[in-house]
This record gives structure tokens, C-alpha cells and sequence, in this order.
């Protein structure tokens, strides 16, 4: 079975996002790695105060969700996504899954984009080109899974500079949903799953789908179901709502 990770963007995040991660050895592994290389360590910065108040924090949690999620599922329950695809600064965490980013690296660089955010000085494009600008000191390597762009809606499977590209270009453009849906169907992806922390593209997908995408969320179903699923097993369970998406 074919499946495709989605990373979502900050609006998903909640207090407590780094305490309900799965309970994997993957999953801890990411985080010890985290604590590490983050300065202070991560253990605060799930907090409703940090998180309401620094865009550091919101970025550098959606990172360690995202890649902790995904790792748990390829590492620990052995899954290989078809494809894997970011909703906004998520594609720094899907960037990770592609094995164009180590973690450290990812780690970095959504810290220089949080306080090109919160400075917020300069145009969105000029911001965007700062972006760039780092990236271009960190090493290129070959995918191991396609990526789908954000802010293109193109999936790329031997370009590592247009997912750079990408990245940057995530600071100041818009992402385009209905390209990025298109081009994970095109991968061949029957099932796609949401990494922590968020539901709100897996509910989007049902919404605007009609039923014809199995989209479900791993904060929705757990680590163990979550890999069932990924395998073809269970069918997709329903959800209510649609938190706000960023």
C-alpha cells in the first residue's frame, strides 16, 4: 500500500505537542537529539506561554513533531511513505523524511526562519532571500523519498535545489493546496497520513475529497493503528473538526 506523510503548518499546534508524541524508540531518539542541539532544551517550549509568544518555539516544535511522527512510523513500525509533503514551515519536517535534511540541520534553519519572522523587518520577499541564503551553506544530497512542494505543488525526486527552493520560497509564498493534492495523487499514494501534531489537512482532504482520498491523522489513531493503516488494514476514522491551519 502506498502511502504519503503530510507535515502540517504551526496553526496545528497545541500546548503539550512535544508530551503526546508516540512512544517509540524512534520517537525518543528524536527528541534526546532535539534537547541536544536546541538551546535550553525543548522541554518548555510546548507551554501555552511559549508557544503564544515565540515563533521560535511554535517552529522548532512543529519540526521535532513532524520528524518524531515520522520517524516512529518509517523506523520503528518500518513504513516507507511514496511521497512525503509540508504545509507551510512543515516542509522543513518533510524535508527530513526526504533525507534532505538531517535533523540538526532542519533544526537551524527553522530557527533562523522563526527570527526572520519575529524581527519581520523586512518584505516577505527579502525575508525569503535571507532564507536562501543559508540554505546555500548546507549540503545538498539525493533524495531517498519524492517531495512535494509547497509553493509549487511539484513533485520532485532528484532535485535537491528546487526543494531548497522551496523551503526558502515557504517564508513569503502562499501554499498551494490544490497542487500539492494533485501532485500526492499523481505519486500514487492510496493512503496519506498526518504527521503529529495536527488533523487539519487530513480533515481538509475529507472535505474537499469526497471521500475518494484515505486521509487520517496519527494524533488521531495512535503510532500502532496508525502503521495498520499505512498497510491497508483499517478504514479511515471520522473527523469532527478543522483546527486552524498555518
Amino acid at each position: 500500500m502506498n502511502v504519503a506523510f503530510l507535515f502540517p503548518g504551526p496553526g496545528s499546534l497545541r500546548p503539550g505537542t512535544l508530551h503526546r508524541l508516540p512512544d517509540t524508540a524512534a520517537s525518543a531518539t528524536v527528541l534526546a537529539e532535539a534537547e541536544c542541539e536546541h538551546p535550553g532544551g525543548v522541554a518548555e517550549l510546548d507551554t501555552a506561554d511559549a508557544l503564544a509568544s515565540s515563533e521560535v518555539a511554535r517552529h522548532v516544535c512543529l519540526l521535532i513533531a513532524g520528524v518524531a511522527g515520522a520517524r516512529a512510523l518509517t523506523e520503528d513500525e518500518e513504513v516507507r511513505p511514496a511521497a512525503v509533503a509540508g504545509h507551510g514551515a512543515g516542509v522543513f519536517a518533510a524535508a527530513v523524511a526526504a533525507g534532505l535534511l538531517t535533523l540538526s540541520e532542519a533544526l537551524r534553519a527553522v530557527r533562523i526562519r522563526a527570527e526572520l519572522l519575529e524581527r519581520a523587518e523586512e518584505p516577505p520577499h527579502d525575508l525569503s532571500i535571507r532564507m536562501a541564503q543559508h540554505l546555500a551553506t548546507v549540503r545538498r544530497r539525493p533524495h531517498e523519498l519524492p517531495y512535494v512542494t509547497c509553493t509549487g505543488g511539484k513533485c520532485l525526486s532528484g532535485d535537491a535545489n528546487g526543494v531548497f527552493d522551496d523551503l526558502a520560497g515557504s517564508v513569503a509564498l502562499p501554499a498551494r493546496w490544490t497542487e500539492m493534492v494533485t501532485a500526492l495523487r499523481e505519486s500514487g499514494a492510496q493512503r496519506w497520513i498526518e504527521m503529529p501534531p495536527g488533523r487539519a489537512l487530513t480533515a481538509a482532504l475529507k472535505d474537499a475529497e469526497n471521500g475518494s482520498v484515505r486521509a487520517a491523522s496519527m494524533e488521531d489513531l495512535g503510532i500502532a493503528v496508525a502503521a495498520e493503516f499505512a498497510r491497508g488494514e483499517p478504514e479511515t476514522p471520522p473527523v469532527d473538526h478543522v483546527p486552524e491551519e498555518g
